[in-house]
């Protein structure tokens, strides 16, 4: 009887004792709740090519993108984006006396969904959300036809991945940056394969007729936060 007592003590004295703060206070926590699900960003930058063998497929140039995110659940967004590339490409006619019919502009554009995690959750810390991604997608040429060598570009299949970071010093405006990888697959026509009339054919005949190429691009812009 009397251990019982002293027990029953201990607790009331424990319980009268005030609580202690353990980690921070929200107001002072380097974590932050983004209580926006939704977002609209607009994105400028460069998108790099990397070369091909016959010098052919669509080169670097400025990029623009239109990109919507939501957040499904916890580290989870889910994005959907459209691009624009201002890409030139070098004409080739492989049976012409004179192959080179110079630089034409051909624009690319890009359609393109995809999964994002959050590193830090569906919070901040410090203003800051760092992000992994990844997605799929169509990238196409306005062009329908091919370039008057034969070769067409048309619309390709591609993967997107890569990172971002944003950064939220407002309730419903932020800043975002990307960099990501396309990688998509190209390929030449039977006439890059021919001897023309100089004796040589285009590219190396023993070159696969469809490789797989990355092309990196850099975009930062501005994103505008709704719905709760």
């Amino acid at each position: 009887m009397k251990r019982l007592l002293i027990a029953l003590l201990l607790a009331a004295s424990a319980a009268a004792l005030p609580a202690q703060q353990v980690g921070y206070a929200p107001s002072r926590s380097p974590y932050q709740d983004v209580d926006m699900s939704m977002e609209l960003a607009l994105l400028g930058g460069h998108f790099s090519a990397t070369p091909d063998p016959a010098g052919v497929a669509p080169q670097s140039g400025q990029m623009w993108s239109l990109l919507y995110g939501w957040h499904a659940t916890g580290p989870l967004f889910l994005t959907s984006s459209f691009s624009r590339i201002a890409s030139v490409r070098h004409i080739i006619d492989p049976l012409a006396p004179i192959r080179d019919r110079g630089i034409e502009g051909w624009p690319l554009y890009a359609l393109d969904g995809g999964m994002a995690l959050a590193l830090p959750g569906d919070r901040t810390f410090h203003g800051f959300m760092p992000i992994v991604n990844v997605g799929m997608g169509l990238i196409s040429v306005r062009h329908s036809n091919s370039d008057g060598g034969d070769d067409q570009f048309g619309t390709k299949f591609e993967f997107v991945w890569g990172a971002s970071l944003r950064y939220i010093p407002f309730k419903r405006w932020g800043v975002r940056v990307d960099l990501n990888n396309r990688f998509y697959s190209m390929g030449y026509p039977q006439t890059y394969y021919v001897v023309g009339k100089d004796g040589t054919t285009v590219v190396s005949p023993t070159l696969s007729k469809s490789f797989w190429r990355n092309n990196p691009a850099l975009t930062i812009g501005i994103s505008y936060l709704f719905s709760r």
